[in-house]
C-alpha cells in the first residue's frame, strides 16, 4: 500500500513538473515572407509565418496594439471600398499581400465575442470587433488552440496582428500550458533597408542572446495606464532629444542640427507593428525644414497618386524625386536623457518600395522615401516603429512589469534563446496537493477492490473442492490415502468453509505439510522494487543583467 501510494505520488509529481520546464521558449524567424496557396495569388509580406489548423499559413506581425490575435479575412479584399487605400485602388493581389494572406472566416469555428479579452488598442483606432473564432495555431514546434478576432473591414491595419500587448492571450495560454515560463518576449525586427537587409527573430518566453550586442543597460517600467493620448501603448519612453547628423558635401565632416531638445521630453510609443517614425506636427514641420535645406534643391514631396500606376505604397513616408538630391543624414534619438540610438542613413532613406499589380514587392528608383510618416502622428501619439527598432533589441517582461532595450547585434546568426522566469519551487502547490490526495484515494480504492476480488475468487473455489468432490474422494474404494493427500493439497492456503465437518478440518490440519510440496497451492509474486526518480529541470535564467559596462549605444 505504501509503495503504491509512493509510486502514485512520483507519477503525479513528475506529471506536474513536466508542465513547467525552465528554459522553455518558442522561436520564430521574422522578415520577408512569401506564401503560396493553390488557386490564389502569391503573397509577399513581412512578419512571422504561422500555420492555422494545420492547413493555411499566413504572415503575422508582432503587435502590442492588441491583447488578442487578430486575423485579416478575405472580405477585406472583395469590395471596391475595401480595395481603396491612401486614395489608390488596389488589385486583389496587392490587397492579399498587404493583408499578409487573408483567411476565409467560414473555415473556422465561431465562438462568442465574450471569449476575447479587452482590446482597447483596437477600439481606440475607430475599429469594430464583429467576429471571433477558435483556431489551432502552430507556433514554431508547438500547437495551441486559442480564440482570435477576425478583421472583416477597415483600413487602420495591414497584416494580421500577433497580439503581444499587456494581457496577451497567447502568452497566457503558453504559460498556462508550461510551454513558456514567463509572459515575456524578445524581438529583433531585422532591417528592411535596400542597402543592408537582414532578417530577425521573435522569442516568446525569453530573448535571443545572440541578437544583443551589449547587456540590457536600459530598463523601462510598463505603466499601469498604458494609454498614450488616443492610442493603446504599453511600451512608452521619454524622447528628450532628436538630432540630425548631416554629412557635408566633402563627406569628411558632419553637422549636427537639433530638431528639438527638451529636458522634460515627450512621451513616445515603441510599436513593432508600425514601420515608420510618426512624429508630432511641430517636430515633423521642423524636420521637413531641414530636409529641404540639406537636399540640392528645395524638395517637393510627391503624393501617392503620382506613382500609383506602378506600385502601391502601403505606409507612405516622405517621398520625393531622386533628382532633388540625396538626404545624406542620420537621425539620433535620445531616450530618457540616458540612451542614444542613431538610425543610419541607409535605414532612414531608401528607394521607393511597394507592391506591383501582381502583389510582388518592387522598387521605383526614380523616387526616394524617408522612413517618416508623412502626416502628424495619429491621435497625437508619436511612434518609434521598425525603422527605430532596426538598431535596438527589444525585450519585454510583463511578469516583471518592465521592458528593456539594448544595442542590436546586426550580425546575429542562429537564435540563442534565453528563457526568463523560473518554475514554481519550494513545496507543493495547491494543485499538486489536490492531485496527490486524489491519487491516494484512487490507490486505496484499487487495493480494496483487488483484495475483495481475491477473497471472492477463493470463496468460490472452497465449496466446490470441500463439498461434493471431497466426499467423492473420501468414499472411493482404495483411495482413502490419495483423497487425504488431495484434500490437503487443495486445502492449503484456502479459507475454511463455515459448514465444514470437524473430521475434514482435522484431516486438513494433519496434512498441511503435504501441501507445501505440491505445485497446486496459490502463490503471490512479490511486487518489484519501486525506485525513486528525480525530475531534473533545465537551466533557469533570471531577467537580464542591468548594469554591466558596454559600448555602442549609450
Amino acid at each position: 500500500m505504501v509503495d503504491l501510494l509512493l509510486f502514485t505520488f512520483l507519477l503525479i509529481r513528475a506529471a506536474v513538473a513536466a508542465s513547467c520546464v525552465d528554459g522553455n521558449t518558442i522561436q520564430f524567424r521574422v522578415g520577408n515572407c512569401t506564401i503560396r496557396s493553390p488557386n490564389e495569388p502569391e503573397v509577399q509580406s513581412w512578419g512571422a509565418e504561422v500555420a492555422l489548423n494545420n492547413e493555411r499559413t499566413i504572415c503575422m506581425v508582432p503587435s502590442t496594439v492588441l491583447n488578442d490575435t487578430f486575423l485579416t479575412t478575405t472580405s477585406l479584399c472583395q469590395s471596391s471600398e475595401q480595395l481603396k487605400v491612401h486614395q489608390v485602388d488596389m488589385t486583389p493581389a496587392q490587397c492579399a499581400s498587404r493583408r499578409g494572406g487573408p483567411v476565409s472566416a467560414d473555415k473556422f469555428k465561431g465562438v462568442p465575442l465574450s471569449n476575447l479579452v479587452q482590446n482597447p488598442g483596437w477600439t481606440l483606432l475607430n475599429n469594430t470587433i464583429e467576429d471571433a473564432v477558435e483556431v489551432s495555431m502552430q507556433l514554431s514546434r508547438q500547437a495551441i488552440t486559442t480564440t482570435v478576432g477576425l478583421i472583416t473591414k477597415g483600413q487602420n491595419s495591414a497584416a494580421s496582428h500577433l497580439g503581444l500587448a499587456t494581457d496577451s492571450s497567447i502568452l497566457k495560454v503558453l504559460k498556462g500550458q508550461g510551454l513558456i515560463v514567463a509572459r515575456s518576449f524578445g524581438l529583433n525586427v531585422g532591417s528592411q533597408s535596400v542597402q543592408s537587409p537582414r532578417g530577425g527573430s521573435l522569442v516568446l518566453g525569453g530573448y535571443d542572446q545572440g541578437s544583443v550586442a551589449n547587456p540590457f543597460l536600459h530598463e523601462f517600467p510598463i505603466p499601469q495606464n498604458d494609454r498614450l493620448q488616443d492610442r493603446h501603448c504599453p511600451l512608452q519612453v521619454e524622447l528628450t532629444g532628436l538630432t540630425l547628423e548631416i554629412k557635408m558635401a566633402n563627406a569628411s565632416e558632419t553637422e549636427s542640427r537639433d530638431i528639438f531638445s527638451k529636458s522634460t521630453g515627450i512621451t513616445v510609443c515603441v510599436e513593432p507593428y508600425d514601420n515608420l517614425f510618426r512624429l508630432p506636427s511641430e517636430t515633423l514641420s521642423a524636420l521637413l525644414g531641414y530636409v529641404n535645406q540639406t537636399t540640392e534643391q528645395r524638395t517637393h514631396l510627391v503624393p501617392v497618386t503620382e506613382y500609383a500606376d506602378e506600385l502601391v505604397n502601403l505606409e507612405p513616408g516622405l517621398v520625393y524625386r531622386r533628382s532633388s538630391g540625396e538626404f545624406n543624414a542620420a537621425l539620433r534619438f535620445t531616450i530618457n536623457d540616458k540612451m542614444t540610438v542613431e538610425v543610419p542613413f541607409h535605414e532612414l532613406q531608401r528607394p521607393l518600395r511597394g507592391l506591383d499589380s501582381n502583389g510582388a514587392a518592387v522598387l521605383n528608383t526614380s523616387y526616394n522615401e524617408l522612413q517618416i510618416f508623412g502626416d502628424p502622428a495619429p491621435g497625437n501619439a508619436p511612434v518609434l516603429g521598425k525603422a527605430f527598432l532596426s538598431q535596438v533589441y527589444l525585450f519585454v517582461d510583463y511578469d516583471a512589469g518592465k521592458f528593456y532595450m539594448a544595442p542590436l547585434n546586426s550580425e546575429a546568426g542562429a537564435v540563442l534563446p534565453v528563457a526568463t522566469g523560473t518554475c514554481p519551487s519550494g513545496g507543493l502547490t495547491a494543485t499538486e496537493k489536490g492531485l496527490i490526495a486524489l491519487g491516494a484515494v484512487l490507490g486505496a480504492l484499487v487495493l480494496a477492490i483487488l483484495a475483495w476480488a481475491i477473497y471472492r475468487w477463493r470463496r468460490r473455489r472452497n465449496p466446490r473442492i470441500n463439498g461434493t468432490e471431497a466426499q467423492a474422494m473420501d468414499h472411493s474404494p482404495g483411495n482413502a490415502t490419495s483423497g487425504a493427500q488431495n484434500r490437503s493439497v487443495v486445502g492449503t492456503g484456502q479459507f475454511p468453509s463455515r459448514n465444514r465437518s470437524r473430521e475434514m478440518q482435522d484431516t486438513l490440519s494433519q496434512n498441511s505439510a503435504a501441501g507445501a510440496d505440491s505445485g497446486f497451492a496459490i502463490g503471490h509474486a512479490p511486487f518489484g522494487h519501486l525506485s525513486r526518480q528525480s525530475v531534473e529541470t533545465g537551466r533557469s535564467y533570471e531577467s537580464p543583467p542591468h548594469r554591466p559596462t558596454h559600448t555602442g549605444i549609450v
